[in-house]
C-alpha cells in the first residue's frame, strides 16, 4: 500500500472529548447533542510503528459529572488512497461503557495504541524543548498568537504563509497532497480572511494546553476551540485557525506545527 489513509470513526453524545494520537490532538469538541463523522489523523502519525491514543471524556462544560446520556465510541479505519479511497480494514475499537446514575464520574480515560506503516517521516515537533520548564509560557505563547493575527490583520499574507510553512509542509506530507492541493488549503484561508471574515482578538482568558508530550503549545478557548479565528458577522460564522507552537531545542524562536 503506497498511500495509506487512516482515520477515526466516532460517534460522540452530550459530552466533551479529546483524543490524541501520539499525545496530539486529533478531535477535540463540545457536544451538546450528537454528531458523528471521519477524521483523518496521518497528520499525528509522525512514522512507522506503534502510535499511542487518548480519549479523555468528560461532562458538558456547564455539569460536573458525566450524564447518563453521555457516548463516545470509535475505531480506527485504515484506507488506501493511491488511486481512489479503498477501505482496507478497521480496528482498535472502543466504546465508552454504559453511565449509570448511581456512578458520579467527572472524567473517563481511555489509553490504547496501534500499529500503523506510512510511507514518510514527518519532521514535527521531535527536537522541541520541554515546554513545561519554559517561564512565562502563557505571556510568551500569547504573543506568538498575537503576532499571527497582527499579520492577517495587516493583510501580510506572504509573511502569515511563510510562519505556517512547516504546518503545511507536514500536512501536505501526511496527508499527500499535490502542490496544487497544498495551495488552495492556505488560499481558502486567506480569501476568507478578504471576504467577510474578521481577525477576532485573541482572548486573554484563553488555556494554554501542552501536547507532544510537552514539546507543543496551544492556546484554547474555554469550548476546546482555538483562540485563533475569523469572524463572520452577517453569517454568523466562525472559521477556527487550530495551530501549535513549538520551539527546537537551542533556538529562542517559536514555529508553528
Amino acid at each position: 500500500m503506497s498511500q495509506p489513509y487512516y482515520m477515526i470513526d466516532f460517534s460522540a453524545t452530550m459530552c466533551t472529548f479529546e483524543i490524541r494520537i501520539n499525545d496530539y490532538p486529533v478531535l477535540d469538541m463540545e457536544v451538546d447533542g450528537q454528531v458523528s463523522t471521519l477524521v483523518p489523523v496521518n497528520f499525528a502519525i509522525l512514522e512507522t510503528g506503534i502510535q499511542k491514543i487518548l480519549a479523555t471524556i468528560r461532562p458538558l462544560s456547564k455539569h460536573k459529572i458525566l450524564a447518563p446520556t453521555t457516548n463516545l465510541n470509535f475505531d480506527i479505519k485504515l484506507f488506501d488512497v493511491t488511486h481512489d479511497f479503498v477501505f482496507e480494514k478497521q480496528f482498535g475499537a472502543y466504546q465508552l461503557p454504559p453511565i449509570t446514575s448511581s456512578v458520579k464520574l467527572p472524567v473517563v480515560r481511555y489509553a490504547s495504541s496501534f500499529s500503523a506503516e506510512v510511507p514518510y517521516v514527518l519532521k514535527a515537533w521531535q527536537n522541541g524543548i520541554d515546554l513545561n520548564e519554559m517561564k512565562d509560557l502563557s505571556q510568551k505563547l500569547f504573543s506568538a498568537y498575537q503576532n499571527l493575527s497582527n499579520l492577517l490583520k495587516a493583510k501580510n499574507y506572504t509573511e502569515f504563509t511563510r510562519r505556517l510553512a512547516r504546518r503545511e509542509n507536514n500536512m501536505a506530507v501526511a496527508l499527500y497532497l499535490s502542490p496544487a492541493e497544498k495551495k488552495a488549503r492556505l488560499n481558502g484561508l486567506i480569501r476568507d480572511a478578504q471576504n467577510g471574515f474578521d481577525v477576532m482578538p485573541v482572548a486573554k482568558d484563553s488555556i494554554v494546553r501542552l501536547y507532544g508530550d510537552g514539546k507543543v503549545a496551544a492556546l484554547k478557548k474555554i469550548n476546546g476551540d482555538s483562540a485563533l479565528f475569523l469572524y463572520n458577522e452577517e453569517k454568523n460564522e466562525e472559521l477556527m485557525i487550530d495551530v501549535g507552537f513549538y520551539m527546537a531545542a537551542g533556538k529562542s524562536e517559536w514555529e508553528v506545527i
